[in-house]
């Protein structure tokens, strides 16, 4: 495993243009909260495969010799140790995502950022792409399932026109597809806001997945 973040693409398998993005995480320090049980095999209903592994771990394993370690992955350790490697695959494809749990009361979210993206092969394309971090509300439903349903762009998009949201924003690409810049703690007070808000249909989301455990006990 490479430790370098890897950077977000327009055909990424997972991730497309109508999440909302943000150049900072959505989540602060204080509000990391680590799920064991988030840790295991699971499937979707597209027969995609989802491992998710502790990030600690991955890295203890692959960093036995911690006299090592390089002080740039030493930064990363510091910074993911409570999150999560994710490796998401279907068929031959497969893409991998850094994900932080965090919590906003009692409502658990997961902040994701690709990791690494084989088919970048272009140099110079590459250096034209953006590292952004997504959003997505986690929900335990029944039958040891998990829903992931990530902040949509068009209800944002709806609030920035009618004027009743205030936060830091550009307009990118020739879409004009908007990218977050507000910091980490405007992030979290306006998902805050949001989660306790009664926005109408304001968790409808062009992604949204059903993970169930794979060989989970009963």
């Amino acid at each position: 495993m490479k430790l370098k973040t890897g950077i977000l693409i327009c055909c990424l398998v997972l991730l497309n243009s109508c999440i909302v993005k943000s150049l900072q995480p959505f989540y602060t320090p204080e509000s990391i909260a680590y799920q064991e049980s988030f840790t295991g095999k699971w499937i979707d209903k597209g027969e995609r495969t989802w491992e998710v592994v502790s990030f600690k771990e991955v890295f203890l394993e692959e960093n036995k010799d911690l006299s090592k370690v390089t002080d740039e992955d030493k930064v990363i350790f510091e910074k993911y140790k409570a999150g999560y490697f994710i490796t998401l695959t279907k068929k031959d494809k497969e893409s991998s995502f850094l994900a932080m749990p965090f919590k906003i009361e009692n409502q658990l979210f997961m902040d994701f950022i690709p990791f690494d993206y084989e088919t970048i092969t272009n140099d110079l394309t590459s250096q034209h792409l953006l590292n952004t971090h997504s959003v997505a509300k986690v929900d335990e439903t029944e039958n040891n399932t998990l829903k992931l349903t990530w902040l949509d762009e068009g209800r944002l998009k709806d609030l920035f026109e009618k004027d009743q949201l205030k936060l830091k924003h550009e307009l990118i690409g020739l879409e004009e597809s908007f990218v977050l810049t507000a910091s980490s703690e405007e992030l979290y007070g306006f998902l805050k806001k949001y989660l306790n808000s009664n926005i109408e249909n304001k968790w409808e989301s062009s992604e949204k997945f059903i993970l169930t455990k794979v060989n989970a006990q009963p």
